[in-house]
């Protein structure tokens, strides 16, 4: 087996997309709609760690919205949403603090404004949805997701499954 494609490797992204399901379908009243503040999205930051995690993340963003409200059409904006940031926080991992700060809610706000103007033809709300999503990834990534990744990067038991 390539050492791309470990076995370790594979049980990791799918922890991971397990991980992201779960937090979504627990915090459900909260990850879907135009205000969202989607607690499973502080794991982005496993990308600053290990890039590769980008699979466990879009596949569990995949999974996650497939399950939820709007499902195969969602799953494959928020996927495709999911994706673009981790490329964009990975390029950017040396800035990754105004990365995660703006990137994520950029992203997301941008991709799934266009989905949700699109599902309900309200083009019109565009910059309003864009707005609303865009605060809720940056309250999220900024006031968890910041914390979690230095308390991370502080647990030497946890450097083995996620470097």
């Amino acid at each position: 087996m390539s050492k791309f494609l470990s076995l370790k490797d594979i049980v990791l992204e799918v922890t991971i997309a397990a991980i992201y399901v779960v937090l979504v379908l627990a915090f459900y009243f909260m990850s879907f709609e135009v205000i969202q503040f989607r607690i499973a999205e502080i794991l982005l930051v496993l990308v600053f760690f290990n890039k590769k995690h980008t699979i466990g993340l879009v596949f569990g963003t995949f999974l996650a919205n497939w399950i939820g409200a709007f499902g195969i059409i969602d799953a494959f904006y928020g996927s495709f949403a999911t994706l673009i940031t981790c490329i964009l926080l990975i390029m950017f991992k040396k800035h990754w603090y105004i990365a995660l700060i703006i990137v994520p809610g950029l992203i997301n706000g941008l991709v799934i404004s266009f989905e949700i103007s699109y599902l309900y033809q309200i083009f019109d709300q565009y910059w309003l949805n864009f707005l609303w999503i865009f605060i809720g990834e940056f309250a999220v990534v900024t006031l968890i997701g910041i914390p979690f990744k230095l308390s991370l990067e502080k647990t030497q038991a946890l450097h083995f499954y996620i470097k």
